[in-house]
């Protein structure tokens, strides 16, 4: 098997990235490590639908958007299009057989790379390095970049209601209920938080009910972006954030990715697969009482995040804020 080097002549490289958001976010420091040592390469990233918005209008990297409900028909022009690119690198981070079908000079091994047990950004970056022995974990983020036009949004349709202050994210949402704090909490947390800071609620549009739940119960007022931004201007909010609060979610990944200091709410997910990985995080987690925690067989339905206390996150509070 051939092995790629920072010698190499590469005129296009081809990752192939993740569906969910999460998952896609995971992939960005081997997309990052490829762009610095690459330069001069044309980078196209394979993403699906929902994670599309994190790479548009990237200088850095192209998409090349996969939809598996697409027709068999479209599926197969869409692969005539990557054939035609005649990519000099393949690397699969997702263990399809594009590095088989589309015959580059180099390629991640189509086995191997399936048992690594350790945390999923770090399994990408194992599964770089079947390919690409890189040095050093790339300095500056390609993978995902903000614009003028998301500084710009955020000037004209955020700024004026944080009145100059410093401000929280709060991303009470997740796609799986068992992931999920209680709305009460969120309204005690964000009605702390008032004091020192302005609160900023973020979201999908179906996050946007709860959101207004928990806005109901507060005593002081927060500002909601739920359904009215996109993922890049996501990030962009993120970056500008003191810290964010979150379940385990694309949000705290994207969060991760740009280094911004998180509190985790930890349910059912696997933690040692995809914990916060910013420098600065705090993870709550309660499992200990929960009956299918310990036992896996259990017939009920898992109840961790109804351990957490308020208590539990004032007390993280003070440790992110030190």
């Amino acid at each position: 098997m051939l092995r790629l080097s920072k010698r190499s002549l590469i005129k296009r490289i081809l990752v192939v990235s993740m569906t969910n958001i999460g998952d896609a976010v995971l992939t960005c420091p081997a997309i990052d490590i490829l762009r610095q040592d690459f330069p001069q390469a044309q980078i196209d990233v394979v993403v699906g639908k929902k994670a599309v918005s994190l790479f548009a209008d990237n200088p850095y990297v192209g998409i090349k958007v996969f939809d598996k409900q697409a027709p068999l028909r479209e599926k197969y022009a869409w692969f005539l299009d990557l054939y035609r690119m005649k990519y000099d690198v393949v690397v699969d981070l997702r263990h399809t057989l594009l590095p088989l079908l589309l015959w580059p000079k180099y390629a991640t091994p189509f086995w191997g790379g399936n048992f690594f047990k350790g945390h999923k950004r770090d399994r990408h970056l194992n599964r770089l390095r079947q390919v690409y022995d890189y040095n050093a974990p790339a300095k500056t983020r390609y993978a995902i970049v903000t614009t003028k036009e998301d500084e710009d949004f955020f000037a004209k349709e955020v700024g004026p209601s944080l009145q100059g202050r410093s401000f929280v994210v709060i991303a009470c949402g997740a796609a799986d209920s068992a992931k999920r704090w209680h709305a009460k909490g969120f309204a005690a947390i964000a009605d702390h938080l008032s004091g020192t800071h302005k609160v900023v609620f973020v979201g999908d549009t179906q996050d946007a009910l709860l959101i207004e739940e928990i806005q109901r119960m507060m005593k002081t007022s927060a500002v909601s972006l739920a359904g009215k931004i996109n993922l890049r201007q996501l990030a962009f909010v993120l970056k500008k954030s003191s810290w964010a609060l979150t379940h385990d979610s694309g949000v705290l990944h994207l969060a991760c990715y740009f280094n911004v200091p998180v509190i985790a709410l930890w349910g059912p997910t696997d933690i040692n697969r995809y914990a916060p990985w910013s420098n600065r995080s705090v993870i709550i987690r309660r499992n200990e009482k929960c009956v299918r925690c310990r036992d896996p067989k259990s017939p009920l339905p898992h109840n961790c995040m109804s351990f957490i206390e308020v208590e539990d996150v004032l007390n993280a509070i003070k440790k992110i804020q030190l």
